[in-house]
């Protein structure tokens, strides 16, 4: 015998799918747009002039709505008519992170502080000597006479990290980056390592990462793009390193590939149209919130850019890398990203692709946009005049869907709109 349900109960494979197609339904029944770029945005456009006046991101069961205050409280009339909700006002803490907001200066501040402190704590790294750089300046390859640390409290110390490594502290993503490949078998060393990121972290768990400033002058939305060609002492595969800026960091990413690139030219092939399509994303976005722009893509070798508007492919014959390459050169000749030199002194991915003295490792800091003792008031300028308010939301009997939405520290940034 087969049974059909006629309602998703809670814990079900199903349940998440429900939850979402459930909750998009009445959205965009009450007027919003559901985004193609990401699932968990959905926008509300003015009918008359066609601007986006409104937007409501999703992350499972927890809503933000950005819009003036008072469409924020007709919205969340006619979703009250339908769910039942729990109404946490004024968004100050979304998905472990503290969100502080400037409205005169048009700024957003987000931290994780007590994260970082209960993280300290529990590792009893908390009256730690606090050190300047989260990694020192060399990285050996493993010795087989190496002594083995205990895995699962260094897998533990790791996971801990993640979280705070993709969402508020960039400054930590090449640490933490290469201390994960030794999960499976880390030794005393990687575990001196990983307790020097918990040592930096206790020196600067004050810092916030700032998004926002002054609404006036052009503002881009640009990519920094940078590669360490066979950076892995290990196997020699490439490391890659990104970041894309928009009024402050809003994506970054440092990743070892899982190709051994043949050149220089090979790797940076790959990571600029790994670059060009993350940022296609970003800038698609963007263009739906009303805020047009044209992507600036970042590059320290003058050859590549070169090699890219005038369509001269050198690298190897390999398709992996030669369609990243004419993705970038066809992105160029359309006129959908701008290319630009930037001397390796101002190249912000730098540090998601290897260990930087302390001067340089702070400046570029601060020029992500951290800010804190030591760095100033960072960069940025203004994420918008909207207004934020946090929910926590549960469907009639749908169960907490998993559907994965802006949640992140860089998209709330992207979301916010102008």
């Amino acid at each position: 015998m087969v049974l059909r349900l006629r309602k998703s109960l809670y814990g079900l494979k199903q349940s998440s799918h429900v939850w979402y197609g459930t909750f998009k339904d009445f959205v965009i029944s009450i007027g919003f747009l559901a985004s193609r770029v990401d699932g968990g945005l959905f926008v509300l456009h003015d009918k008359d002039q066609g601007l986006v006046i409104a937007a409501v991101v999703l992350y499972v069961d927890n809503l933000l709505i950005i819009a003036n205050k008072g469409l924020i409280g007709q919205i969340k009339d006619q979703m009250k008519k339908r769910f039942q909700m729990h109404d946490l006002r004024s968004v100050c803490f979304y998905l472990g992170m503290n969100i502080k907001r400037n409205r005169e200066h048009h700024m957003i501040d987000i931290h994780q502080h007590s994260y970082i402190r209960t993280m300290l704590a529990k590792f009893r790294m908390d009256e730690s000597w606090p050190v300047a750089t989260p990694m020192a300046m060399k990285h050996h390859k493993r010795k087989p006479d190496e002594e083995d640390c205990d895995p699962t409290r260094y897998q533990t110390m790791i996971e801990s990290l993640m979280y705070a490594k993709t969402t508020t502290r960039p400054d930590i993503a090449y640490a933490i980056e290469v201390l994960s490949r030794y999960n499976h078998d880390p030794s005393n060393e990687h575990m001196v390592a990983l307790k020097r990121v918990f040592w930096y972290l206790n020196g600067t768990k004050d810092w916030c990462l700032r998004l926002g400033g002054a609404l006036s002058g052009e503002c881009p939305l640009r990519c920094y793009v940078d590669s360490d060609y066979a950076g892995c002492p290990d196997d020699y595969k490439l490391i890659s390193g990104l970041i894309i800026t928009f009024r402050g960091a809003v994506n970054w990413r440092s990743r070892k590939r899982k190709l051994t690139a043949q050149s220089t030219t090979d790797a940076e092939y790959y990571d600029f149209g790994v670059g060009c399509i993350r940022l296609t994303q970003i800038s698609h976005l963007l263009n739906m919130l009303g805020i047009p722009t044209i992507p600036h893509v970042f590059s320290d070798a003058q050859s590549l850019i070169s090699s890219i508007k005038n369509r001269i492919y050198r690298g190897t014959a390999v398709v992996h890398i030669a369609t990243k390459y004419y993705l970038a050169a066809d992105m160029a000749r359309d006129g959908e990203i701008d290319l630009s030199y930037v001397p390796t002194a101002e190249m912000l991915a730098d540090c998601f692709t290897k260990p930087l003295p302390k001067p340089i490792f702070l400046k570029q800091c601060a020029a992500m946009g951290m800010i804190g003792i030591g760095l100033g008031n960072g960069l940025g300028m203004g994420i918008g005049s909207g207004h934020g308010n946090g929910l926590d939301m549960h469907g009639n009997g749908l169960g907490n869907g998993r559907r994965n939405g802006i949640g992140t520290g860089h998209g709330i940034g992207n979301a916010v709109g102008k």
